[in-house]
């Protein structure tokens, strides 16, 4: 891995432009532009201009579905678990922004954001948070009850995450329980993880590095702000040798995916295209071109890997490890 990771510098706060901070804000993203002006704060804290996340949510949740049985147990169960991981990450995204309010209008990236630019109010954006998680988790009734724990879980550490960048230097930990997904994605078809330590705990971990790596390389961007503020983060916290802890992260991850792949016995599907497409996910300094091309093929790779090893063989892989 030979790029360099480098911190881009802050912003300029000043080069904002003061209409930005008002009413008249219109956003660049063209899909945002589709929206009322009375909805637009609500699209945005949603993250719905960003849907290469909603992508990299429901990732981990098809992977662990790929321990299926029959395809439309595979179809169903990827289908439900999807829908309701949009919601919760839009719901995430949403409580994130109300907890650092006052920390994103001293960072010019997020100081145009609904909530510190006045553009919706604190009370409505909680109500538009509690309203978004609920209608995710009618989803869960279509589940098994154990997938309603899984996802309290995830959602602790979704609640926890933002007071974490104040409290120590490794916030991100906690968002690397989005890895959660994998037992979640399996009590979904009725199996019981710790009935398969080795393989669950492999890719548990796999997912959990991964998406510590990601939220470092997308922290960067805000690193001299940040320190000027008072937000913790890894990548503050490494912001000397930065290369050297994501090159690290990155090279764990590919050992814990090929750990899981040995532990599950699984074929050449996996290893040459799911393993292989792992190694495509060179980390960059650049958190959007990362996700848009690396993070996104990489995770393709993945997931084709594991439904061509499915479509392979006439019974579900888990139960190779029976």
């Amino acid at each position: 891995m030979s790029q360099i990771i480098r911190n881009k510098g802050p912003c300029n706060l000043d080069n904002i432009p003061e209409k930005a901070i008002g009413q008249e804000y219109r956003p660049k993203e063209r899909i945002l532009a589709c929206f009322p002006s009375w909805l637009l704060p609500y699209a945005e804290l949603a993250r719905i201009q960003q849907p290469l996340g909603f992508y990299q949510i429901t990732c981990p949740f098809i992977v662990g579905v790929a321990y299926m049985i029959t395809t439309s147990v595979f179809l169903n169960r990827v289908f439900l678990l999807s829908l309701w991981s949009i919601f919760f990450r839009s719901a995430g995204c949403a409580w994130d922004d109300i907890v650092d309010m006052d920390v994103d209008r001293q960072i010019a990236r997020t100081k145009v954001r609904p909530l510190p630019r006045g553009a919706v109010s604190t009370w409505a954006a909680c109500v538009f948070t509690v309203a978004v998680y609920a209608s995710g988790s009618m989803f869960l009734v279509f589940l098994p009850w154990r997938c309603t724990i899984d996802a309290l879980v995830m959602t602790f550490s979704a609640l926890l995450y933002p007071f974490g960048k104040r409290l120590f230097d490794y916030p991100q930990l906690i968002m690397g329980n989005i890895g959660w997904a994998i037992p979640m994605a399996m009590h979904s078809l009725d199996m019981d993880p710790l009935a398969y330590p080795a393989a669950t705990s492999c890719m548990f971990l796999y997912f959990s590095v991964v998406i510590v790596m990601v939220d470092i390389i997308y922290a960067i961007q805000d690193v001299e702000e940040d320190i000027k503020v008072g937000v913790k983060s890894m990548a503050v916290r490494f912001r000397e040798s930065l290369n050297f802890v994501i090159s690290l992260l990155f090279y764990a991850s590919s050992i814990l995916l090929a750990g899981a792949g040995v532990t599950a016995k699984l074929g050449i599907p996996f290893f040459i295209l799911s393993l292989g497409g792992h190694a495509i996910r060179k980390p960059s300094s650049d958190a959007e071109q990362y996700a848009r091309f690396s993070g996104v093929v990489g995770s393709s790779f993945l997931i084709i890997g594991l439904v061509i090893e499915y479509c392979l063989r006439p019974y579900s892989i888990i139960q190779l490890l029976s």
